[in-house]
């Protein structure tokens, strides 16, 4: 009888055991998804307060670099928009993509980089867009479009002939020697401007001494 009281008891302990242990997996399952959803929410609500941040340009809105009208969403050429936030929060619109990432190496910072997605037009970050280099016509001829998706990247591409996926160095290799490029061309206009003033100024030099 002792033997089965003992045996009783023993049986007893070690079920205790397991529903104490089944009890604290099922705490700690129940916090670590309570941990992941706290997580997900405070990412979604980052992303949106990043998107509160992002703006419309207006019909008066010019690229920050090169000065050209900035086209609108509901525009064709609107799709490649891009815009960039400042450390101040402030908002700089771009009609090319090359454009600002020139302004980028212009003003020696790196901003936040967005971009349109080529079917939506809604924004996303540059670092998120799968980029394809097509042939076709965007505002500064960089011909680049952007999308959130591998499927609708994959879809654009069939439609055009010999476009590929290439990263955002691609893009800015290109930029920059476009960048040198205007800079020799502003720096040959200053030599020819000063070298007018100086042939201008030996000319009326030449004049008084014939006098």
């Amino acid at each position: 009888m002792k033997k089965q009281l003992g045996t009783v008891l023993i049986i007893t302990t070690l079920l205790l055991g397991a529903c104490g242990q089944n009890s604290a997996k099922t705490t700690n399952q129940q916090t670590t998804e309570q941990t992941t959803e706290q997580t997900a929410g405070q990412a979604t609500n980052a992303s949106n307060a990043v998107d509160k941040r992002l703006k419309e340009p207006t019909k008066d809105t010019v690229c920050e670099f090169c000065n050209m009208k900035v086209f609108d969403a509901k525009q064709e050429l609107g799709a490649f928009t891009a815009q960039a936030i400042k450390k101040d929060g402030s908002t700089i619109f771009f009609d090319d993509i090359g454009c600002m990432l020139n302004q980028e190496r212009k003003d020696k910072v790196t901003y936040e980089k967005f971009v349109r997605d080529y079917n939506s037009k809604d924004w996303f970050k540059l670092d998120d867009a799968i980029i394809v280099k097509a042939d076709i016509k965007t505002p500064m001829n960089y011909g680049y479009a952007f999308f959130k998706d591998q499927k609708s990247a994959d879809a654009f591409m069939k439609e055009h002939k010999d476009a590929q996926v290439v990263q955002v160095s691609d893009i800015d290799e290109v930029a920059h020697k476009r960048y040198e490029m205007k800079m020799k061309k502003m720096q040959d206009m200053k030599n020819n401007d000063s070298n007018k003033k100086m042939d201008m100024h030996s000319d009326d030099s030449n004049s008084d001494s014939q006098k």
